[in-house]
């Protein structure tokens, strides 16, 4: 675990009171944090409750990865497919590059993913360096085991935070940045101290924004979708699936009492004692009479049966179902009855409400954040909203969302090429973008037909190829206008 600094050389007094608030706050929250994100790994401790177990099972490893699912279940439905601008005219170039050099539909998959195990994550533009191939803004994503922030109420974003951007392997610190209303403060380690480098004012909000997962009034940076409601279940499903694996050891095995026996018995010719599970498994089991002349007598205890734990574990899994709004069939636990299709369809439901409200939580900081990375770059014209491009939480077939939107077409209440059907269709950014270049070629080649119908049917060499630029071009530019 790395060790967080305590005192940075250069800030001023201000900023170390505010430093040392914030790393506070994340040095509290730090331990649990690590505890979810070992369930989402699956690494958590086994919790014994002290006399269900032998001591010999602390050593058997058992993972349940029950956490990952609840997770990775919603997390697959909140899928950010790009963003649009709210005048519906095209990205400019400059936002297509920020979009790919900072290859946001995986950070935004790494965003949330975070967030749903952390209850929040952290997303801050910071300056590129282009000199070495960094892009001119870019958007990082920190996790809530090494970022914090405060909350402001009234403007409903963060009035300051503290990013620690650490290494790979998580064994190195490679930079920190203090954010308030009026600075970015950068800073580096140079031996022997960690001082400050850099200084940059804010204008508004601060770089940085919160992606919080079931946020309000009392938590506004959210709760975890790994609640101590899923952990407890967890811990129940471990403990239950040790006490069935320790059990398999003895299954096949019926086990056996002995009466009128001696110790002397159990020995080999050596006078060493025959191991316990060599008598166990012995399909021919001879005694010898005692020397009285009475005879052993062997035998054997009912079968063991695995039921108590299926069910047990049945149970469980239907608890975390209906804690995590899924499918019991989803947990890989067989039922003698299989779910219903009503079942399923409600917890699909469940689950696509909760997509819709991350969807909900989401956008803002996303189009927030995409808004301040333009402008890091540097805008190329005035500044414009965007809006986030979501894919369908229910996850329906193309042919099922081209059928429902054909009929929305034909009956006339939406045209064919809006952004709105685009995004029924869960057409992407390049497809969007390749559409209309080829409607504006349609264009251009209709207004060159009826050209040519209007000079008396000239033939195809009258109108040069600069003709046609300038005609497309124009199309081009009506087509923005009428957008």
């Amino acid at each position: 675990m790395i060790m967080l600094p305590h005192t940075i050389s250069g800030l001023t007094t201000a900023e170390q009171g505010l430093y040392r608030t914030l790393l506070r706050r994340l040095l509290t929250k730090r331990g649990r944090n690590r505890l979810r994100t070992k369930y989402y790994d699956g690494r958590n401790e086994l919790r014994d409750i002290g006399y269900s177990l032998p001591p010999i099972a602390k050593d058997i490893e058992i993972v349940v990865g029950w956490p990952e699912k609840a997770v990775e279940a919603l997390a697959n439905r909140v899928v950010l497919d790009g963003v649009t601008v709210q005048d519906g005219s095209e990205l400019s170039r400059q936002v297509l590059g920020l979009v790919d050099g900072n290859d946001l539909r995986q950070t935004a998959a790494s965003a949330h993913t975070d967030a749903m195990v952390h209850s929040c994550s952290f997303l801050a533009v910071l300056a590129g360096d282009t000199s070495i191939g960094e892009p001119e803004a870019i958007i990082q994503e920190f996790t809530a085991d090494v970022a914090t922030g405060i909350w402001d109420k009234r403007r409903h974003g963060l009035s300051a935070a503290l990013l620690f951007d650490v290494s790979d392997d998580g064994e190195r610190i490679l930079g920190i940045y203090l954010m308030d209303y009026e600075h970015t403060v950068g800073i580096s380690y140079a031996e022997p101290r960690w001082q400050v480098c850099s200084r940059t004012p804010n204008e508004g909000r601060i770089p940085c924004e919160l992606l919080a997962y079931k946020p309000d009034s009392k938590r506004p940076f959210g709760r975890s979708r790994i609640s101590r409601t899923v952990m407890s279940l967890t811990d129940s499903a471990v403990r239950t699936f040790l006490r069935s694996e320790m059990q398999a050891e003895l299954y096949s095995v019926p086990p056996r009492y002995f009466l009128g026996v001696d110790p002397d018995m159990f020995t080999d010719e050596d006078g060493n004692q025959i191991p316990n599970w060599h008598i166990m498994l012995d399909q021919v089991l001879a005694l010898p009479s005692d020397v009285d002349g009475e005879k052993p007598e062997v035998g054997q205890f009912p079968q063991y049966s695995f039921e108590p734990h299926s069910a047990q574990l049945r149970q469980t899994a239907s608890m975390f179902a209906s804690a995590t709004s899924l499918p019991p069939d989803a947990m890989g636990v067989l039922t003698d009855n299989p779910s219903s299709a009503e079942a399923i369809d409600k917890s699909q439901k469940e689950l696509c409400l909760a997509a819709e409200n991350c969807q909900t939580w989401f956008s803002p900081a996303w189009e927030r954040i995409i808004s301040r990375a333009q402008l890091v770059a540097g805008p190329d014209g005035m500044a414009k909203a965007f809006s986030c491009q979501w894919r369908n939480p229910s996850t329906p077939s193309r042919a099922a969302a081209a059928d429902a939107t054909l009929k929305l077409v034909q009956a006339g209440i939406l045209p064919p090429d809006s952004d709105v059907t685009y995004d029924m269709l869960d057409l992407s950014d390049r497809q969007r973008h390749t559409l209309r270049n080829e409607q504006r070629k349609a264009r251009a080649r209709q207004h060159i037909d009826q050209l040519r119908q209007a000079t008396g049917g000239m033939d195809s060499q009258t109108v040069t190829q600069g003709d046609e630029a300038t005609v497309e071009a124009k199309t081009g530019s009506q087509a923005r206008q009428e957008r």
